[in-house]
């Protein structure tokens, strides 16, 4: 049984390891041509599951292949329809943009021609800070999910911190803050207001620093700058963008936090797409940037990459070796092991929450197919 697959379908098949997995790409065509071209495909796919040596599954997948019939599901708003097939699932995804003729068998889904649509809902987290309350959202492209609450409340004796989180909740007192500089009145006060944001800060990071995943997607912190400063001070979080606010008006509504964090993600995409040979020459004397497949490959793998560049219409064939990081190159794909080493490099980078950009040869900031900025 074949499912209709949506762009969050995609990203699951990013974490997909266990082959013989079958992509097979086909473009918008008339629906003769299109099971023509399809079938071709499908003996493409025949041919790389011959390396298979298990003859049942080789024949278990093929037998699905052979029961999907592309013209039942391709409409004229489509431009192309991308099958996937391994042991545990099949499934079709309908592209808005064009899409090449091709048929893949590896270890995972190839899925470099729908690097786009694997991006188009993009996760990432929201912490919108006041003085009085901190909210933790976790976004996929227009929706979000308010995952922790914070309520801070300064009093004459006692600061109280409340907190929730699903179906858990917390409160903590802290005890009065004596102030250690002299004098009275103001001073003192502004000590403590000042000492119980900072506790307010810390009690935020220790609670949200645990969600799974919290760290390898871009954070994105709405707050004034004296708080933005504060709490990058004590942030674990290696990917920190602060997006200024009145912090004494509250938390905004859920749908404008979205909106100016999808405007800002747009932003830094373009700024990336134009970097001057300037930028990437200081960024490689930081050691920020590297063009060696093997480094970019390490680095994907352990979630180090904050933004990989691949250049347009290029494919280099092998197997990456996920253990150990390393690379057997081959001319062109020759089994059922073998993928795109680029595919490979860009799923790992987009299952860890990176991003990937696609360049012309004279955009890319490197000779090398591939380029990569590290997270600081």
């Amino acid at each position: 049984m074949f499912e209709k697959m949506t762009p969050d379908d995609l990203l699951r098949l990013t974490s997909v390891q266990d082959g013989p997995c079958i992509s097979i790409y086909i473009p918008a065509l008339p629906s003769k041509t299109l099971q023509v071209e399809y079938e071709a495909l499908v003996r493409r796919a025949a041919y790389l599951l011959s390396f298979e040596m298990r003859t049942d599954l080789r024949e278990s997948l093929l037998k699905t292949l052979y029961n999907f019939n592309p013209t039942e599901h391709l409409s004229s708003q489509e431009q192309g329809i991308a099958i996937f097939v391994n042991k545990h699932q099949s499934g079709y995804y309908l592209a808005t943009h064009e899409l090449p003729s091709k048929a893949v068998v590896a270890e995972t889904f190839h899925l470099k021609p729908l690097l786009d649509d694997l991006q188009q809902n993009r996760t990432y987290n929201i912490l919108v800070i006041s003085t009085e309350e901190a909210v933790l959202l976790n976004c996929n492209g227009g929706r979000g999910t308010e995952t922790h609450t914070f309520l801070f409340h300064q009093g004459q004796h006692s600061n109280s911190i409340h907190w929730k989180h699903q179906d858990e909740s917390e409160t903590a007192q802290i005890p009065h803050l004596k102030s250690h500089l002299r004098g009275r009145g103001l001073q003192d006060n502004q000590f403590k207001k000042k000492s119980g944001v900072k506790l307010f800060l810390r009690w935020i990071e220790a609670k949200i620093s645990k969600e799974t995943g919290y760290k390898t997607f871009p954070l994105l912190v709405f707050t004034n700058e004296a708080l933005f400063h504060a709490y990058k001070e004590i942030s674990t979080h290696p990917q920190v963008t602060h997006i200024r606010i009145d912090s004494t008006k509250g938390v905004p509504r859920m749908e404008a936090l979205i909106h100016q964090a999808n405007l800002q993600i747009q932003k830094d995409l373009s700024q990336h797409k134009s970097l001057s040979a300037a930028e990437v020459e200081n960024l490689a004397r930081k050691k920020m940037v590297i063009d060696d497949l093997v480094k970019i490959s390490r680095a994907a793998l352990n979630g180090k990459v904050k933004t990989l560049f691949l250049r347009d219409n290029i494919e280099i064939w092998g197997q990456l070796h996920r253990k150990s990081a390393q690379i057997t190159f081959h001319e062109k794909q020759l089994t059922s092991k073998d993928d795109d080493i680029l595919d490979d490099i860009a799923c790992e980078v987009i299952r860890h929450g990176g991003e990937v950009i696609v360049l012309t040869s004279k955009d890319m900031p490197s000779p090398s197919p591939a380029a990569a900025i590290l997270s600081s």
